[in-house]
């Protein structure tokens, strides 16, 4: 069968990357592929997947935790619908709780809204679900209905869901239905990377991961959304919240019960020494305590949960049931995991929070990738390669590491490490921000047209600004804290509306904007990252390098100097993202030339180290 590429022309870098995909699902392997901004990774691995699931019959499973990157994937399959006159049947989705079309449920937690969407169901209370099945069965009109979907696929799923709910389905388990006719599913991380919910999903679409190839985008994501995932914790907010809730459904005993939770908490705290603010806690001690103090722990498990199942069929969410999953997170968590007890700040007042905190993310990945047909992690920032290889626990025999070249000019772009400042904590004084400031504001004036400046925290960003936003000649945008969808489209369109006099948009790295947006040509001009955005050394972090300094000999790499280094080369990726497109890169910060953190810059950056930035910048957009 001819390779299902949907474009004239193959780029010499993406063939490279469709010959070593073929490979790779040919011999059953697993490929990590670093490959820059412009290869064009999509439409390389979905015509490489899709022709070979096409003549196998096997699935594909595109993953990824971007809304953009929907788009792009179902255009890729439009096209080669089109030019190949190949039937292609597709599913696409996201959240389960963003397809319903139930209103006042977007602000429940995610567990919440699982049992209540289970409870309706159940109880025969959906009208979206109804119309679907009849017991088991599917209903005539769903049918009728799934053949129009058939029709108009692929289609995104911001259509599908407009379809549905203007039918009185319900988007999500229609798109379920539709995925068991699938050859190929959009999906996030969270459909087959968290436990539960891939025993589910899989049940439901009717597929198996043995019979699947699985392309995971943007795969530097996936360890954080896995540890955050397989996260849980509680806090005096949500203990009093419980207790609360408790009471107003007459459930004063449990109410009692949660209330001693809540003083087993708050003499914790008589365990801080020398100032301070979070201990470790060890798994047993605090189960050895419910049982002295309350009573058997699974029963009180067991209780919790039954009465926060209730409460729901009522409230649609249920704090008292959220204790109950907490606990039973607890007792369940092994190995891969932390248990820290902190003192936070919250609204001004003080917080008491038991966390627990998935370390290895490979607790959820390996299984799947020992299972799977074949599988292509890919990222424009996925070095070293064997790092993601060791930390998704993925099998050293069957998995190729590969790095791929930059498509673009190198001559298009001019990358600079200016060495006079740093944003080290030690040296974090108000000298040391005029001089960052006065360095962003020089940088920012020489380049010509948008420039977009990233730092570690929103409190250098806002100490740093604050001296250079009344000298610089430009307007400033300064990215504000959790931005929604329409927030971020209007801000970014705002600033991309002064690309011709030129604006600098002020803000942070793994922020709103360091990773999933596209400003190609004019849109922006240059990128400077203040500092290196190393994790706060919290215990979290530092039982992160202890974990895998013990399983990789690799801890302080893997768990804290590689990620920092990754999300600066993301940040700075937003500069060039085409052929055409010129720009600076300046890094401002003395540790950037230092061995460890040097050696994780791209080489094709060529990389120069200087204390005269602005006249190498104005030598560059003259020549």
């Amino acid at each position: 069968m001819k390779l299902l590429f949907p474009f004239d022309n193959i780029r010499k870098s993406q063939l490279d990357l469709i010959d070593d995909v073929k490979k790779a699902i040919k011999s059953k392997k697993h490929i990590i592929a670093h490959a820059p901004t412009g290869i064009g990774k999509t439409a390389a691995t979905v015509s490489a997947a899709l022709t070979y699931a096409i003549e196998n019959d096997k699935d594909v499973f595109f993953l990824t935790s971007k809304h953009t990157q929907h788009h792009i994937v179902i255009e890729t399959l439009k096209k080669i619908k089109n030019n190949f006159n190949v039937d292609i049947i597709s599913a696409d989705f996201i959240g389960k709780k963003w397809m319903c079309p139930i209103s006042d449920i977007k602000n429940l937690h995610s567990r919440d809204f699982s049992e209540y969407c289970h409870d309706i169901r159940k109880d025969d209370r959906c009208k979206f679900y109804k119309k679907i099945k009849n017991k088991t069965k599917l209903t005539k009109e769903a049918e009728n209905f799934l053949e129009k979907l058939k029709e108009i696929s692929p289609s995104h799923v911001e259509n599908l869901i407009k379809h549905s709910t203007s039918e009185n389905f319900c988007p999500y388990y229609i798109s379920s239905e539709l995925a068991k006719n699938s050859r190929i599913i959009i999906a996030d991380y969270y459909h087959l990377f968290h436990p539960s919910v891939r025993k589910a999903f899989l049940l439901r679409i009717e597929k198996d991961i043995e019979n699947s190839i699985l392309i995971v985008d943007e795969a530097q994501n996936l360890p954080n959304r896995i540890r955050n995932v397989l996260s849980s914790k509680i806090s005096t907010f949500s203990l009093k919240a419980a207790i609360r809730e408790a009471d107003r459904f007459d459930y004063l005993e449990i109410g009692d019960e949660i209330n001693i939770i809540l003083d087993i908490l708050n003499n914790l705290k008589f365990q801080f020494i020398d100032g301070n603010k979070e201990i470790y806690i060890d798994k047993e001690d605090f189960i050895k305590t419910i049982n002295e103090k309350i009573r058997d722990y699974n029963e009180l498990v067991g209780d919790l949960l039954l009465i926060g199942e209730k409460i729901r069929t009522e409230n649609k969410r249920s704090f008292v049931g959220s204790i109950g999953s907490f606990l039973e997170d607890w007792i369940n968590s092994d190995e891969g995991y932390s248990r820290i007890f902190k003192i936070t700040n919250w609204k001004g007042n003080e917080q008491l929070e038991l966390n627990i905190s998935c370390l290895d993310p490979s607790v959820s990945t390996k299984e799947i990738f020992d299972l799977c047909h074949s599988s292509i992690l890919m990222s424009g920032t996925l070095t070293p390669t064997r790092m993601y290889r060791d930390i998704f626990g993925m099998d050293e025999k069957r998995t190729m590491c590969k790095e791929y070249k930059n498509p673009f000019l190198k001559s298009n772009k001019l990358s600079l490490i200016v060495p006079d400042t740093t944003t080290k904590y030690t040296r974090r004084k108000e000298e040391e921000f005029k001089k960052m400031a006065t360095w962003c504001e020089s940088i920012s004036n020489s380049i010509t047209g948008n420039v977009a400046i990233f730092f570690p925290s929103y409190y250098l960003r806002d100490q740093v600004t604050n001296y250079f936003e009344r000298k610089i000649n430009k307007k400033i945008f300064i990215e504000e804290r959790g931005m929604n969808k329409k927030e971020k489209a209007e801000f970014l369109e705002k600033f991309k509306n002064y690309s011709d006099k030129g604006a600098v948009f002020s803000g942070v790295v793994s922020g709103n904007f360091s990773e999933g947006i596209d400003l190609p040509g004019k849109f922006l001009n240059g990128a400077i990252v203040v500092g290196i955005p190393l994790e706060k050394p919290d215990l979290v972090t530092k039982a992160l390098i202890d974990y895998y300094d013990r399983l990789f000999g690799e801890g302080w790499n893997y768990g804290y100097v590689y990620p920092a280094m990754n999300k600066v080369i993301q940040a700075c990726g937003r500069v060039i993202r085409s052929e055409t497109d010129r720009g600076v890169i300046v890094l401002l910060d003395e540790r950037f030339t230092w061995k460890n953190y040097f050696k994780c810059l791209p080489t094709d950056w060529n990389l120069i180290v200087t204390k005269e930035p602005v006249r190498r910048i104005k030598d560059f957009f003259k020549s």
